[in-house]
């Protein structure tokens, strides 16, 4: 009997360690994934909002880059030459609204507005997706449509 009631223990405890190493897990994964949107939301703020292109890449961007928008060329300096011109050149005014963000641990994804001549046109629904490693952007995806002037719902894309 005393066997039996030791073993129970022992199984009890056992189990409550595993229990908190899975609250554990949960809780840095958490702190990864908002730490992470933080690093992301910075980076569009720096680059689409004060304009700073260079500057957002090298505080947030890592040393290598894959970009997997085919109209800009793969890598941090062609990324930063094509943002650069676009965003001096083309659409000096434009910003972004982030309307929501989702995260999983080394994975952001920004579904924002992006404006590019405010008050001139609807803009353009994004949703951007970013890779981090060690805190910093290595990678990044892109969908984006114009916001139409009508649609065939009530519902808006936001």
């Amino acid at each position: 009997m005393l066997k039996c009631r030791l073993l129970a223990l022992l199984l009890a405890g056992t189990a409550a360690s595993l229990s908190g190493c899975a609250t554990s897990s949960a809780l840095l994964e958490a702190e990864e994934s908002r730490t992470n949107t933080q690093t992301v939301l910075a980076f569009e703020e720096t680059v689409f909002n004060k304009h700073r292109v260079r500057e957002g890449f090298t505080r947030y961007v890592g040393s290598s880059f894959t970009q997997h928008d085919p109209q800009i060329e793969d890598g941090k300096e062609g990324t930063i030459k094509a943002l650069s011109d676009l965003l001096t050149k083309v659409y000096p005014n434009s910003r972004v609204v982030v309307k929501r963000t989702v995260a999983q641990r080394n994975l952001v994804a920004v579904h924002l507005l992006w404006e590019q001549n405010p008050g001139e046109s609807r803009g353009v629904a994004v949703v951007d997706i970013f890779r981090l490693d060690n805190g910093k952007i290595v990678e990044h995806w892109q969908v984006a449509q114009p916001v139409p002037e009508a649609a065939a719902n009530d519902n808006t894309m936001f």
